[in-house]
């Protein structure tokens, strides 16, 4: 789990214009639950954020709705893995 933390981490680093890489094709928990402008919305409200308990409070709302879908499709959602709001504060994108 650290190394995908690790890698995760340096994704972020090397893409400076785009905070979340791989989430921008659906490469997050639960990103199978959601339609593509869904995804597009997720991604975009996440980098609009500029406080943490916003990011918090955002990331709460939105693992209910996916736990939500999760339940009336009888699919698992996969462990989490990281935290986009942690991560957002690390680089200085948040406060």
């Amino acid at each position: 789990m650290k190394r995908i933390t690790l890698v995760f981490l340096l994704a972020l680093a090397s893409q400076a214009a785009n905070a979340f890489p791989s989430y921008a094709t659906g490469g997050f928990r639960g990103a199978n639950l959601l339609t593509g402008e869904e995804i597009k919305g997720h991604v975009t409200r996440l980098l609009s954020m500029q406080k943490f308990d916003e990011c918090e409070a955002y990331m709460d709302a939105h693992e209910v709705e996916l736990e939500k879908r999760a339940l009336a499709q009888h699919v698992t959602l996969p462990e989490k893995s990281g935290d986009p709001c942690k991560v957002m504060r690390l680089f200085g994108r948040i406060h």
